[in-house]
């Protein structure tokens, strides 16, 4: 930082930019004041500013408007040469400081001068700078304000910050409910398409940025040093910032809920899993972005940041490379949408339906209401396996009867079960088998395949339900009952005469019925109730069964 050598008294340089600016500054010292002296390098010739008078106090306005804005000149940061490099120059100009680019030097002849435009502008930067001269009154003031609590610091200074703050407060106070108010008209104009709770929220930090404005209207009224006024403006630029981040953030949560709000009335579900995604993209670029701007507000070198973040970068992208493999796996779920929020589905050994899709992970609701995060990578480089996709339902079942059961019986049964099946609207009829499948260990196994025609699961079980409850009580009817897995022992005694065994004409007779064109030969499956099913084509008629 720039240190005064006032007492000095050296002669007044203008050769390089350096000595210009500590010229300018060293006699405009409190044990140093010469201020025809620190005027010597201003451009007067070209400003038409011939006055001794106007010179010197358009000199030290000059000083009082940068010492004001807490804008700390470093002149060993300026080159200590006549010849300046063009790199340094914008335009011929050597700017001073970046945060006030209407101040700068040009080399005129052999001399470095505070220009003629950056003269012409000191009376509006002044004007900017101190909207109330309150000079006259501090005079007015009795002498115990006028002492000094700390070095540079007087009474009426602290008092008069103080109630600059608590007015600002009040300030803040008054306009967030005022926004809170209007948007809650606003909301009930709109509907219910906006939380009240995100509008409330957007509220607060309007009612800050409108604090920061009257402490930064109000701060040089109270003539601090340069030191004090670099931090309460460097304070106050920060909490600009940080607010208007916050209020953006805050509208980011607002335009997602409406839009939120109107997803959830399309047919469509791309919209639901879209939305929440872009309300966190967003969010973050608001972050990222929200974070440059309080740097620059802090007056850390941002493009120097990011140049070294840059060369880091290959570092970073390795260490991150699963990272970038989840968000390229989201872009690829949102291309191929391999599934949307609410389905049911199953991945990598997890089942559940879709809660939510984000840049990094999908969630899923398990059937025992926890929830899975899976990494999009592994969603997108999977198999995915989307029950929602179903068109219908599947149900496969086996019904054992048992052995004591007749071939019409059995019969019976099935027919029975296809005409349960054919009576239900929530069947898909044309998907429906019905079949004596096997001689089981205990059982005689019936399949029953059919599909579904429901949208939810809970339609699915209702339906299977009612199914089953029909089949049961068919069977009671026909005088069926249902196997279960036992073992029958037999007991050989000595004293039972056995059975007569067939002959072997008799057997040739039986071998012979059941042949092709036999007397006993049911080819086709005779139907016991053939006007409750569907004649296929080729079935015999039911007098053909019957003989």
């Amino acid at each position: 930082m720039y240190v005064s050598v006032a007492g000095a008294q050296t002669p007044p340089d203008c050769s390089t930019p350096r000595r210009a600016v500590e010229t300018w500054l060293d006699n405009l010292q409190e044990d140093n004041f010469r201020p025809h002296l620190a005027s010597r390098c201003f451009d007067w010739e070209r400003a038409h500013i011939s006055r001794d008078g106007s010179r010197e106090g358009r000199t030290r306005k000059l000083k009082a408007v940068l010492d004001q804005r807490g804008l700390l000149l470093d002149p060993e940061a300026l080159p200590d040469v006549m010849d300046v490099p063009d790199e340094d120059l914008q335009g011929g100009r050597l700017v001073i400081t970046t945060r006030l680019p209407e101040l700068f030097l040009e080399r005129v002849g052999e001399e470095w001068l505070v220009s003629s435009i950056s003269i012409a502008s000191i009376p509006s930067l002044y004007a900017e700078t101190f909207a109330f001269d309150v000079e006259s009154y501090v005079e007015s003031f009795p002498d115990w304000s006028k002492a000094e609590l700390l070095p540079n610091i007087a009474v009426w200074q602290i008092l008069g910050l103080l109630l600059a703050i608590l007015l600002g407060f009040v300030l803040r106070i008054i306009v967030a409910r005022s926004v809170s108010r209007w948007g809650s008209k606003l909301i009930e104009k709109a509907r219910g398409e906006v939380d009240p709770k995100i509008a409330q929220s957007s509220a607060n930090p309007v009612g800050t940025l409108m604090m920061a404005a009257w402490l930064w209207w109000a701060f040089p009224l109270f003539r601090f040093g340069v030191r004090v006024n670099q931090i309460g403006t460097l304070a106050l630029r920060v909490m600009a910032a940080i607010a208007a981040v916050l209020l953006v953030y805050r509208l980011v949560d607002l335009a997602a809920d409406v839009f939120a709000r109107r997803a959830e009335r399309t047919e469509t579900k791309l919209d639901d899993q879209i939305v929440p995604m872009l309300r966190k993209t967003v969010k973050v670029f608001v972050v990222i972005v929200g974070f440059i701007f309080v740097l620059q507000n802090l007056d850390i070198d941002v493009g120097s940041l990011l140049a070294g973040v840059s060369l880091g970068g290959l570092a970073f992208t390795l260490a991150a490379k699963d990272t970038v493999a989840n968000l390229f796996g989201s872009v690829s779920i949102f291309a191929d949408q391999p599934f949307q929020i609410g389905d049911w589905i199953k991945v990598d050994g997890h089942e559940g339906v879709v809660e939510e899709v984000g840049m990094r992970s999908t969630r899923v609701r398990t059937f025992y209401d926890s929830v899975v995060t899976i990494p999009n990578s592994i969603v997108a480089g999977g198999a995915v396996d989307n029950f929602g996709k179903r068109r219908h339902r599947r149900c496969k079942a086996t019904f054992g009867l048992t052995y004591d059961a007749t071939p019409d019986q059995i019969q019976a049964f099935v027919e029975g079960v296809r005409a349960i099946l054919a009576a239900s609207e929530a069947v898909e009829q044309e998907r429906v088998e019905v079949s004596f499948q096997g001689f089981g260990d205990s059982a005689l196994e019936i399949m029953v395949y059919f599909f579904f025609n429901v949208e939810t699961w809970t339609e699915e079980l209702k339906a299977r339900q009612n199914i089953y409850l029909e089949i049961m009580r068919f069977a009671q009817d026909i005088g069926v009952g249902f196997a279960f897995p036992s073992q029958t022992l037999y007991v050989k005694r000595d004293d039972v005469v056995p059975g007569r065994s067939p002959t072997r004409d008799e057997l040739r007779w039986a071998v012979e019925g059941y042949g092709p064109k036999g007397e006993r030969s049911l080819p086709d499956s005779p139907r016991i109730a053939p006007e409750m099913v569907e004649s296929e084509k080729g079935e015999g008629s039911a007098d053909d069964g019957e003989g």
